[in-house]
């Protein structure tokens, strides 16, 4: 089995009436199997069946999908790590603790935090104060998320999958996508 998760926004429909999806500005014409393999995705990870792994690497060959063999929790922590997340422009009605804590961290900092950069800081119970937020926080918030020893390519990704904060924070990322308050892109 494989798991899944989209990656990009869907082009609203015009005159023409096949499914559309855009990502990094180029736009993909989806067919029907591909279309409906992208909604299941959209939403949270979504296993695929023998029958529809063909399409499935199809589709992360062209960028619409991060894909892994693993299952479970791993799994969604391992696609969130190969996915951009984007604030969708829709602003959640309430927010509590974590959920709140990362939103503010997606739409206040200086700069994309990517999901193990989330992990870390709700790992040092680090919150969104003024000082770490906007552009002149940039600086302050990177030396409180990386150290010399894990600065390097890959390093803080492989950390933050042994992480005791890696589920929940994963878990209320993926809240803010169901919500749609979120792009993966």
């Amino acid at each position: 089995m494989m798991m899944y998760l989209s990656k990009g926004m869907i082009v609203p429909p015009d005159a023409n009436p096949v499914f559309r999806v855009c990502r990094w500005g180029k736009i993909h014409a989806l067919g029907p199997e591909a279309a409906e393999l992208w909604r299941r995705g959209c939403t949270g990870p979504a296993a695929a069946s023998e029958e529809e792994l063909t399409a499935v690497r199809r589709l992360a060959d062209a960028g619409l999908l991060s894909a892994t063999e693993e299952t479970g929790r791993l799994a969604a922590f391992r696609l969130l790590n190969d996915c951009v997340l984007c604030p969708s422009g829709k602003r959640p009605r309430l927010l509590w603790g974590r959920e709140r804590r990362i939103w503010t961290w997606l739409t206040r900092t200086g700069l994309r935090l990517t999901s193990s950069e989330l992990i870390r800081l709700e790992e040092r119970r680090i919150t969104p104060v003024p000082e770490l937020l906007g552009e002149s926080g940039r600086q302050a918030l990177t030396e409180e998320i990386y150290t010399n020893a894990n600065i390097f390519d890959g390093v803080l990704e492989t950390e933050m999958e042994h992480s005791p904060a890696r589920d929940a924070t994963t878990a209320a990322v993926l809240r803010l996508v169901r919500k749609r308050c979120l792009l993966l892109i």
